[in-house]
């Protein structure tokens, strides 16, 4: 996404609240498992099922897929300042609170490692 320059950025609480209530975008919350230790999906099993999913919210809301927000960790928080990612992380609950879907990857995999 940050290649695609298809980010939003959600500074605080309230242009959250805006985003996603005032505009008919639908947020998307998915919780995954890391199936390595130095990369979340090395098989790319979890992305197939994210992106299936996501092709069912959108028919299943009717929704355009180009109002159809993502919020994924590895992609979502900060990976490389500890601070900034401990922030993101201690923010969780709230931007959940205000997602439309949350949606647990959880296909049967084997760890890499």
């Amino acid at each position: 996404a940050r290649y695609w320059l298809r980010f939003e950025y959600l500074d605080n609480v309230q242009a959250a609240r805006d985003f996603f209530t005032d505009t008919g975008n639908l947020g998307v919350f998915f919780s995954h498992q890391w199936t390595s230790f130095e990369a979340p999906d090395p098989t790319g099993q979890q992305f197939a099922a994210m992106k299936a999913t996501l092709h069912a919210l959108h028919q299943h809301h009717a929704c355009p897929m180009d109002k159809i927000y993502v919020w994924l960790d590895y992609f979502s928080i900060p990976q490389v300042n500890e601070n900034l990612k401990l922030n993101a992380i201690l923010s969780l609950p709230t931007y959940v609170s205000l997602l439309s879907e949350f949606v647990i990857v959880a296909p049967n995999l084997v760890h890499a490692d």
